[in-house]
């Protein structure tokens, strides 16, 4: 087998496995929300390709979040993420606590404010 199919085996199989895993938990107790009564938040995947910052969700509330989900379904009110935020380039990640609330069909996004050294902070848009 050539390398470049080596390569697109390999390509498509990561997909695949993105595809499978990568969505959203639901962070909450009870039956499923429809979209207009629930908030979505999202962070960067944790193995995004070559992205400068990466911004991922660790933990929302009491729930861990696996690093195959990049967002996270969540009750309307006020909630507690934890994030970390790494600088490719600088070799750096630093941790945040993120205090927001969110509201009934919300889509929202985890945003880091970073320099060529590191994040200053991570907030909720």
């Amino acid at each position: 087998m050539s390398s470049t199919a080596v390569s697109l085996n390999a390509a498509l199989l990561g997909a695949s496995l993105c595809l499978a895993g990568c969505g959203s938990l639901r962070a909450y107790e009870g039956a499923a929300l429809p979209p207009s009564a629930r908030a979505i938040v999202r962070a960067d995947p944790s193995f995004s390709a070559g992205l400068p910052v990466e911004v991922i969700l660790r933990r929302v509330d009491e729930y861990e979040v696996p690093v195959s989900r990049t967002a996270v379904e969540l009750r309307p009110g006020p909630h507690r993420f934890v994030v970390d935020c790494r600088l490719r380039e600088a070799g750096a990640v630093t941790r945040f606590v993120v205090d927001a609330e969110v509201h009934a069909g919300g889509s929202y996004r985890l945003v880091a404010d970073a320099t060529g050294r590191g994040c200053r902070r991570v907030e909720l848009r």
